[in-house]
This record gives structure tokens, C-alpha cells and sequence, in this order.
């Protein structure tokens, strides 16, 4: 006889229950028991702290009479398949309310008792209460997603700052070609113009047709100059000398040298604003050309208005036609090059302004754009204290 069978036997039968029952007692998982009407007949003290439940008021009552309707059916459900299969059921997880509201996460077994003659008698629940496991996995996602997310921030910054790379030594590359070009052309068109010159010159007195052949030239040569400037200009966007300025100032600069046709009404809105932090010279020729986009769009004549305000730690200065907008189809790509909404345009001013903007540590946006005209906004920062 082994020490098992030993200790067994030391055990009066009349104490098998209490003895048991006592076992049960000092096990650390939560135990239950329930008759096949569902009530609980047994339970654990795990039990009745995991709940805060006593056993005398549980003992003789169902699910329903503590737990939340959905809760109970789902326990009911699982009950009654553990009874007709007449097998163990495993439950990996399943949510329970204890007597405060607060919730626990639970993984259960529930396995069939029978009596001597194989008929199954009683349902013994065993659980696991995986509430700080679940919490755990919970607060592991959240770090876990914090972390991707971080990693996709800074991913993402890198693809900027390699894109913004490309696009600087790009833009060097064009600024080499654009210098030698502007002087391997212009030297040819100044030679047309001036041959244009001395033919008008040569003969004083010409035809239509010869006068029309002449002008054409003269625009045509105007227009390619245009083009190597725009070019030009995009490619040298030099580092900024920011300095104090006064927005009125700017509004002034906008202007200066403009050749503002009779037909366009120009309005100032300029309220007293504190002073902004920018290179002078560079936001001349980003304002020029956002002027010369909405003179363009104003053939026949409207209302150009220049306009600011501030807003925190920056000014809002704006440009606002009222000419025929931006058309839908290039509307979304206005910010790339050779896109523009004026015929015969290489589309590089819009993006010379911004590029021009963002070199002082604003920003360019299209606010709006319809058939009652288009307003673009620069966005410039506040001058600090110790600029003023």
C-alpha cells in the first residue's frame, strides 16, 4: 500500500465531503458547481472574491440573478452544450460583471459530473481569470501601436527629408542649366530684337502685313524671355536674409513696378499688425508673381486685393481676384511644375512663390477658387521679441 492509499484511508467516509469541499476551498482558481437546473449548489472562496459575491447568496440561484442578461445567456448557452454533449467545454474567453461593475475577462472549462451509474448529475465550472493578462496584451498593443506609429512618423520624415534632398539638388542642377541657357538664348533673342529694331527702322513706311510680322516677333521674343525668367527664377531660390519688416511694406513692395492695367481696381486691407520675420527681397518676387497670376486672370478687368491679418505667432497675407479661377483639371495639380492655368505659361510662378515662402518658414495655400475669382493666402511668421 502506497503513502496515497494510506492517507486515503485515514479519512472517515463521513468526512469525504467536508474534506473535499475544503480542498476545493483553498484552490486558488475560481471553482463552481450547478445542478442541471442551473443553480449553483457549490462554490469556492476564489469565487466569491473574484465576484464579491457571497456563497449564501448565490447558493440556489441561477446566472440570471446576478449577472447582465447578455452575460447569463451566454453562460445558459454554454451550460446546456456542456449537458447535452455530455463532454468537457472550454471557453478561452468570456466576459463577467462582478458585483462592483467592474468587468473581468475569464477562461473557463466546464466539465460534467456524473454519479455512479454514468449519468451526469452536476456541472463543475473551473476558471482562470485572465483579466491582467488581457490588460497586459492591451497595454503591450497600445506600445506596440504607439511604436509603429512613431516608426511610421519618422519613416515618413525621412521620405521628406530625402524628397525635399532630390528636390533641392534638383533644383541645383536646373539652377546650372537654367544660368547657361538663359545666356546661350537670350544672346539670340537680343540679336532678333534688335534685327526687328532696325527693320522697322529701315523702312519707314511698310504694309500691314510686314507691321503684323514685326509685332509678332517683338511678343514672341518678349514671351521667350518670360519663360527663361520663370525658369530662372524657380531654379535660384537662394538661402533667405530674414529681417524685421512692417506688412504695409509688403503690400507696397507687391505692387512697386507692377504695370497695373486701367481696367483693374486695387484694394488695401491692412490693419495695424505686428511686423513680420522675412527676406525682403525674396517675398517681392513671391508677391509679384502671385500679383501677375491674378492680373492675368483678370483680362477683362476686376477687383485685385491685397489683404492681412494675424493669427497667433503668424500673419495671413492675401491675394484675392476676381477673375475667371482656376480650372477643375488643374486645380489639383497646381503645385507641380509645367502646370498652369494661363495658356502659354510654363507654370513655374505658383510654384516659385511657395517654394519662395517656405524659404522664410511660411507656407502658400490656394484657399479658394471658383468663377467669382481665387484667393491665395501666404502664411508668414511673426517677427520674435528680440527682432523688433
Amino acid at each position: 500500500m502506497n503513502a496515497v492509499d494510506a492517507r486515503a484511508m485515514s479519512i472517515p467516509k463521513e468526512l469525504d465531503k467536508e474534506f473535499l469541499a475544503e480542498v476545493i476551498d483553498h484552490i486558488a482558481h475560481p471553482i463552481f458547481v450547478k445542478d442541471r437546473e442551473f443553480r449553483f449548489v457549490l462554490l469556492n472562496r476564489a469565487m466569491e472574491g473574484m465576484l464579491g459575491i457571497s456563497r449564501a447568496e448565490m447558493l440556489g440561484h441561477t446566472d440570471y440573478d446576478f449577472f447582465p442578461k447578455e452575460q447569463a445567456d451566454w453562460f445558459r448557452e454554454k451550460d446546456v452544450e456542456m449537458f447535452t454533449l455530455g463532454q468537457r467545454v472550454e471557453i478561452t474567453e468570456e466576459p463577467i460583471t462582478d458585483k462592483q461593475g467592474h468587468q473581468h475577462t475569464l477562461s473557463t472549462s466546464k466539465v460534467p459530473l456524473r454519479d455512479a451509474s454514468g449519468v451526469i448529475t452536476h456541472l463543475v465550472g473551473i476558471i482562470h481569470d485572465i483579466t491582467p493578462l488581457k490588460r497586459a496584451e492591451e497595454a503591450l498593443r497600445e506600445v506596440t501601436n504607439a511604436l509603429e506609429l512613431r516608426m511610421q512618423e519618422r519613416t515618413n520624415d525621412l521620405l521628406e527629408a530625402q524628397t525635399e534632398l532630390v528636390r533641392r539638388e534638383r533644383l541645383a542642377v536646373i539652377g546650372l542649366f537654367a544660368g547657361t541657357l538663359a545666356h546661350q538664348i537670350r544672346n539670340p533673342l537680343g540679336s532678333i530684337k534688335n534685327a526687328a529694331y532696325l527693320v522697322q527702322l529701315a523702312v519707314p513706311t511698310m504694309d500691314d502685313d510686314l507691321r503684323r510680322a514685326l509685332a509678332i516677333i517683338q511678343d514672341e521674343v518678349a514671351r521667350a524671355n518670360q519663360i527663361i525668367t520663370d525658369l530662372v527664377d524657380y531654379a535660384r531660390v537662394s538661402s533667405a536674409q530674414r529681417r524685421v519688416v512692417p506688412v504695409d511694406l509688403l503690400m507696397e513692395i507687391a505692387l512697386s513696378g507692377m504695370d497695373l492695367p486701367a481696367n483693374i481696381t486695387t484694394r488695401i486691407e491692412c490693419p495695424p499688425l505686428p511686423k513680420v520675420f522675412v527676406d525682403p527681397a525674396q517675398l517681392q518676387r513671391a508677391l509679384q508673381k502671385l500679383v501677375k497670376n491674378a492680373l492675368q486672370s483678370m483680362g477683362n478687368g476686376g477687383t485685385l486685393t491685397l489683404s492681412a491679418h494675424a493669427d497667433g505667432d503668424a500673419v495671413f497675407f492675401a491675394v484675392t481676384d476676381t477673375g475667371k479661377g482656376i480650372p477643375d483639371d488643374v486645380r489639383s495639380r497646381l503645385f507641380e511644375p509645367l502646370v498652369s492655368g494661363n495658356p502659354g505659361s510654363l507654370g513655374l510662378g505658383l510654384i516659385t512663390a511657395r517654394a519662395l515662402v517656405e524659404n522664410q518658414g511660411g507656407a502658400l495655400a490656394l484657399e479658394k477658387s471658383s468663377r467669382e475669382g481665387t484667393r491665395v493666402v501666404l502664411r508668414l511668421p511673426v517677427a520674435p521679441p528680440t527682432e523688433h
